[in-house]
């Protein structure tokens, strides 16, 4: 009775009467789906892990997208054990194949599965928003951003309830004995719930399609060169990717009551649901990476080429242009550098770690080595030194020597990318 209650809801309706063949009733495609879920779960998280790393360890901050991208790494590893939990009740087997013990346990766990992944993608949505905002500061695109973040907070209370209320009662949405015939539940047609689920797809390609592309022109009025102005536009218009994702996915929604085979054939549709998920949540956690790339780049550099203190006799270093600066006491242990040009008299200040040098890296980190070790720095606004001339560093050497009157201690330093 159940399994002729699940097959109706299909147009085909009921399986074909001729036997299937052993070989047909064998196959299954859990094994193909777990392994693209699990490729792209790992990559998904391992730019969530990354992008954690800058924020907590680099730029020592983490802000409102950052929270919203805690909610979706938590609702991404949610639908993972939910999606594993679907092919060992049967997903990737054939209709006729699917076990019938398992199917009401299955529509059970699709009910939330359901839930989950929506709130997923409203939640990447919402951290490309807020990071957007952040850039938008003081511009035009701050009230239009604030809306869309109202929008789709809005959109996914109400998405979220047109599947905890498709029933009533709403258990009937994850217990099918509860609907006719067995049942006396009312729930909403095949037809209504796929247009619903289509209208919400739509909305969703939509959205993402605004947050992809209204980088272009804020990146596009910055006061940087072409080159980077179009990789800026470019990486933060990798949501593109996601969108394309969507529109693939949606034709396979709409037509997804047609298929017979919806524990076989059909078990891609919610592949592409996972890849959806994962495309989005790559494509916004990319962008906030770009510190971490020019560090490593810079390191690479610096160990392909040498240090340019140790192959020229000055230690001069581009792109330094200064006449030098103030340095700290020795005697203070993991002590960080004071910048400040000697030939403007202008002061270094501390650096807002997210800005918006800080958000796009237009403000590149540079490192300051000396004997004792490595000292990470941001740039200071007033510029850096070619070399350093120290004064009197000692107490004995302040009391033997009149000051300028010769250099007492010199370090060798390389300031590199």
């Amino acid at each position: 009775m159940v399994y002729r209650l699940i097959s109706s809801r299909q147009a085909g309706g009921p399986p074909p009467v001729p036997p299937r063949s052993p070989e047909y009733m064998a196959e299954n495609q859990a094994p193909r789906l777990l392994a693209v879920e699990g490729t792209l779960f790992a990559l998904a998280m391992i730019t969530v892990l990354m992008r954690f790393y800058v924020r907590i360890f680099m730029l020592k901050t983490f802000g409102w997208d950052d929270w919203m991208m805690v909610i979706s790494a938590s609702l991404n590893i949610s639908c993972l054990g939910l999606f594993v939990k679907l092919t060992h009740l049967g997903l990737g087997l054939h209709a006729e194949a699917f076990p019938l013990g398992n199917i009401l346990l299955f529509f059970r766990y699709i009910y939330f599965y359901s839930i989950l992944i929506i709130s997923a993608y409203s939640f990447i949505k919402l951290s490309i928003g807020f990071f957007l905002l952040r850039l938008a500061d003081r511009t035009k695109w701050r009230s239009f951003l604030i809306f869309m973040l109202v929008f789709i907070a809005m959109f996914t209370i109400g998405s979220t309830f047109a599947i905890i209320f498709q029933c009533q009662p709403v258990r009937a949405g994850w217990d099918y004995q509860l609907r006719p015939p067995t049942g006396t539940a009312k729930c909403y047609a095949p037809d209504i719930f796929k247009n619903v689920g289509v209208f919400n797809s739509s909305i969703n390609i939509a959205t993402d399609l605004v947050f992809a592309l209204i980088p272009i022109p804020m990146v596009w009025k910055l006061q940087i060169n072409m080159q980077t102005r179009i990789g800026l536009a470019i990486i933060l218009s990798l949501g593109l990717f996601a969108s394309a994702v969507a529109i693939y996915k949606t034709p396979m929604q709409y037509n997804f009551f047609k298929e017979t085979d919806w524990s076989g054939r059909g078990s891609w549709y919610y592949i592409w649901q996972q890849v959806e998920m994962h495309v989005g949540i790559i494509a916004a956690c990319l962008p906030t990476l770009k510190p971490l790339f020019s560090n490593f780049f810079g390191s690479l550099r610096t160990f392909t080429k040498g240090r340019t203190s140790r192959t020229t006799g000055s230690g001069i270093s581009a792109p330094f242009k200064s006449s030098g600066y103030v340095k700290h006491a020795d005697d203070q242990s993991n002590g960080s550098f004071a910048m400040k040009n000697l030939s403007d008299g202008s002061q270094s200040r501390s650096r807002d770690p997210y800005d918006e040098d800080a958000v796009l890296g237009k403000d590149p980190l540079y490192r300051a080595e000396t004997g004792r070790g490595r000292h990470g720095r941001g740039r200071s606004d007033a510029g850096e030194s070619d070399e350093s001339i120290l004064s009197h560093d000692g107490p004995n050497t302040r009391r033997s020597l009149p000051r300028g009157m010769a250099i007492v201690k010199t370090t060798e330093v390389s300031i590199h990318r």
